[in-house]
């Protein structure tokens, strides 16, 4: 039996479907309906984000496909919290995730323990280069499944991967701020090194996006990043008059975002 690093596999399990939606596969027969592998298939994409077209209202392919991947950043948000926090790799193949779709055109995922699944937890040279070799498998996985949805769609995949990004920095702010998170100082060093790996400037890293801080002299509240680019859900009709925009939106004046903000207080 796999064991899970860092914590009980009970509160493993359970903070992973808790806060990202994803479920470990404990039997080989899954109940969700859809592979990630259906994604790259033309016959079998099509239907899935007309279905999830319908979820939102009957949004046009731009909408669905730029959603598409904010949804799915849910899921590579749950892989990297399940390696920073519990040392554990889970597996980002197409034909091992399964998931369906959910109220809204939202989503949640199955996959299963990655082979060679534990990170040394320790911040050693061994663990960032086992950890940089995940990152980008993760990527390179993810990048298939973004280009055959932008090919449907006519979505930008460089806005598709800054929104990844984005919810990807946000977790991490998060994680840091959370002590109860991070528990220990060892633990704490390696959520900034697993950071650090994950948003390196490099060329060919999709996810080393520079994101600004929201400031404000009148915003006291919890720190956080502004997208590069608009997600869209805006576009989508949620019955009221004005436009319906995330406190993350770039399409927002500081005022704005600030009463936005203090709105949802």
């Amino acid at each position: 039996m796999t064991t899970i690093a860092g914590t009980g596999e009970d509160e493993f399990t359970s903070s992973l479907q808790k806060y990202f939606v994803t479920s470990l596969r404990s039997t080989k027969k899954s109940s969700y309906p859809y592979s990630a592998a259906d994604l790259m298939e033309p016959s079998t994409l099509a239907p899935i984000l007309a279905q999830q077209s319908a979820l939102l209202g009957n949004a046009e392919k731009l909408v669905v496909g730029t959603l598409f991947a904010k949804r799915f950043s849910v899921f590579i948000m749950g892989l990297i919290a399940a390696a920073s926090l519990h040392d554990t790799l889970l597996s980002a193949a197409p034909n091992h995730i399964r998931f369906r779709l959910t109220q809204g055109g939202a989503m949640a995922y199955e996959t299963e323990i990655a082979d060679a699944s534990l990170l040394p937890a320790l911040c050693t040279e061994e663990r960032v280069l086992l950890f940089q070799d995940y990152v980008m498998r993760l990527q390179n996985h993810v990048e298939a499944l973004f280009q055959a949805v932008a090919l449907h769609t006519s979505t930008n995949i460089k806005v598709m991967w800054t929104l990844v990004s984005h919810n990807l920095q946000q977790l991490y702010v998060r994680l840091e701020a959370d002590q109860e998170q991070w528990r220990t100082s060892e633990r704490l060093e390696l959520i900034r090194r697993d950071r650090a790996v994950l948003f390196e400037p490099l060329d060919g890293n999709r996810l080393g996006v520079q994101l600004r801080i929201f400031e404000h002299p009148d915003w006291h509240g919890p720190r956080f990043y502004l997208r590069r680019h608009c997600c869209l859900a805006y576009q989508i009709d949620h019955g009221t008059v004005a436009p319906d925009y995330c406190t993350t939106c770039p399409k927002l004046t500081a005022e704005d975002r600030l009463q936005l903000l203090r709105n949802n207080e």
